[in-house]
């Protein structure tokens, strides 16, 4: 049930989240005459859920833009120091002139999406939207402060209370990759 909710909820954030995707003006011949209309332009934006708990969001998203390419960011947070470390990466070497779309349903501390905004910076992104389920205070002025200057969209399910001295969301939802993958 968390999983197909979180989907249904994706796509509804993905319709505010690509309200600003690059389109190119075409023509098109219907079966009475030419006909104006948009499609997405050049290079194609790039989806990155972060893993694990990205995945689920991945498919509301793609929904929404299909033709878009899929890279994959592998994020953990250490729970003692409570910085994230990446573990994995599948994403293009050249970003250049990309608008790219970050999935991770909890903004906590704002670390993990700090360390891949930035990650897609370095390999030449220019807009950057992430997409987060709930967030804390917290973790939102942390990704401000830290992201200030830069092209940064940032679209919200809800933000809840604050976070707690673990680091977690309160009141939250739990492990978001434990719960969607039947680990709670």
């Amino acid at each position: 049930m968390f999983r197909a909710l979180v989907e249904e909820l994706m796509t509804l954030l993905a319709y505010e989240g690509t309200r600003g995707v690059r389109v190119e003006e075409v023509t098109v011949q219907t079966p009475v005459s030419l006909a104006k209309g948009v499609k997405i332009s050049d290079p194609k934006p790039l989806v990155v859920p972060i893993l694990r708990a990205g995945l689920g969001m991945l498919e509301g998203m793609v929904k929404l833009l299909p033709t878009a390419e899929v890279g994959f960011l592998g994020m953990a947070r250490n729970e003692e120091t409570l910085q994230p470390t990446t573990y994995a990466e599948r994403l293009p070497d050249d970003l250049s002139d990309r608008q790219c779309f970050v999935l991770d349903p909890m903004l906590a501390t704002g670390g993990s999406l700090i360390a891949a905004i930035e990650f897609l910076f370095a390999r030449g992104a220019v807009d950057v939207t992430a997409i987060c389920i709930l967030a804390a205070p917290e973790g939102l002025a942390a990704v401000e402060a830290a992201l200030a200057g830069r092209e940064v969209t940032i679209v919200l399910g809800a933000v809840d209370e604050r976070l707690d001295e673990h680091g977690y969301i309160v009141p939250g939802l739990g492990d978001a990759g434990d719960r969607l993958y039947g680990l709670v």
